[in-house]
């Protein structure tokens, strides 16, 4: 009975602050109360710091700006310490201590909001009895984990709910935190806005797009400890990992081969020269872990026998290149891997199957739409020297060719030109014009 008294009061008193608490100043993410229309459960996910829980504001503003009272909602943070410990019992609770504390108002939704929910153990079998038994109600779930949110929701809650990624600002989202929206025009390449937008990307080249930093000017500290957050809290905690150092070390790996090509077998002999002994399974696992909490993603070579994409060498990219930048060793050299990841991202968020091609020229990136490629990218810091110009355009009509594409893009710092090569149009533009660039998707 003690433990019992002892939540309620603490649910209770977060019930109270959320009600009398004002939502901050927004950078709008295009997320609206429209994201959860007709959904009986969704889930926000996505890396630590990434912006969930303004996402969840975003959207709670915007229901009340259309007339929904604040007692129809609940909003509730598992992050918050005085919450601690937590045994599952929280969510028991949480509706019968609201509809004491408030009254909703009858014939309108009820939303209920829980931040970082995979900190309360058997949430997914409350959500489950929770949506059985209250028609009225749509309940928004957010996390760090991809596995723990998508995959039980698919099992647990037998497809009732749909998922929204949130990654870190993309440029257009960093250019809005600082500011300075832009109405995307093909004249922008000859404009003196231009100026003003390259300074921007040039920051955001070295920041990355992690909310908080957007207008810091001391960054990398705060990376750090992002990473460390995620490496200590999100998958040593998490995934119980008892050998702290093989994995770390593991890790270091990988993300010095960010936009290379890296297998399981290379990465066992370098373990191995490091003087660890471990299975390719468990290097698996591994990497397995990273991508779970967003922190490395990876990309397969296209090949229409998935057998044989299995098999071949992946390419690494991590959520941020401003984390790239505070979390390891960097050179000049590196500026084109840069470039590359901030493409990878960009693309990311709009399309779910990005390969790359690999036969007699390489291609970095070939987007899948349904059953064919419809995209071809490469990417190049300059493409001034001719040499490395004509290796990118061979690469680009090589996959171009394959996919029968007519159009394709080479993605520069700085540089632009439209071509015509066999027939095929290419396009080089700088980075921050593509990125600014809805009408490419």
């Amino acid at each position: 009975m003690y433990n019992t008294i002892t939540v309620s009061e603490k649910l209770k008193r977060s019930l109270v602050e959320w009600h009398e608490f004002k939502l901050p100043p927004l950078i709008p993410r295009n997320m609206g109360r429209l994201a959860l229309e007709k959904k009986r459960i969704v889930s926000i996910i996505g890396p630590r710091r990434a912006g969930k829980t303004y996402v969840c504001f975003e959207i709670i503003a915007d229901l009340l700006k259309h007339g929904l009272p604040r007692e129809n909602i609940i909003y509730m943070n598992f992050e918050d310490e005085r919450l601690v410990p937590l045994d599952g019992s929280e969510l028991t609770y949480l509706l019968d201590l609201h509809a004491e504390l408030y009254k909703r108002e009858a014939g309108k939704p009820f939303y209920c909001f829980i931040d970082e929910v995979h900190n309360v153990p058997h949430w997914s079998k409350w959500v489950r009895r929770t949506v059985d038994q209250n028609l009225d109600i749509t309940i928004v779930l957010t996390g760090s984990s991809s596995k723990m949110l998508s995959s039980e929701i698919a099992t647990e809650l037998r497809g009732r709910g749909s998922t929204i990624i949130i990654f870190p600002y993309s440029f257009a989202e960093f250019l809005r935190a600082r500011g300075h929206a832009v109405e995307f025009s093909e004249k922008l390449l000859y404009s003196p806005q231009r100026n003003s937008i390259k300074r921007y990307f040039n920051e955001y080249f070295l920041k990355g797009g992690f909310p908080e930093i957007a207008d810091h000017k001391e960054y990398r500290d705060t990376l750090q400890q992002y990473y460390r957050a995620m490496f200590a809290r999100d998958m040593v905690e998490r995934f119980k990992i008892n050998n702290v150092r093989q994995f770390e070390d593991f890790l270091k790996i990988q993300i010095t081969r960010f936009a290379s090509l890296s297998s399981i077998s290379n990465s066992e002999k370098e373990m191995k020269g490091l003087g660890y002994s471990l299975s390719k399974n468990t290097l698996i696992k591994y990497l397995g872990y990273a991508k779970d909490v967003f922190l490395l993603f990876d990309v397969c070579k296209f090949d229409h026998k998935v057998t044989r994409q299995l098999r071949s060498s992946r390419k690494l990219y991590a959520i941020d290149h401003g984390l790239l930048n505070a979390v390891r060793f960097s050179s000049s050299e590196d500026r084109g891997r840069i470039l590359e990841n901030i493409a990878y991202m960009e693309l990311r968020r709009h399309f779910d199957d990005i390969y790359y091609h690999a036969d007699k020229t390489e291609c970095d990136f070939v987007i899948m739409t349904g059953r064919a490629v419809s995209h071809c990218f490469q990417v190049c810091w300059s493409v001034e020297k001719q040499i490395t110009a004509e290796r990118e355009i061979k690469g680009l009509l090589g996959a171009m060719s394959a996919y029968k594409l007519k159009q394709g893009f080479i993605l520069t710092n700085n540089e632009h030109a439209d071509l015509e090569r066999d027939g095929k149009k290419i396009f080089i533009r700088p980075m921050w014009h593509f990125a600014l660039n809805r009408s490419t998707f």
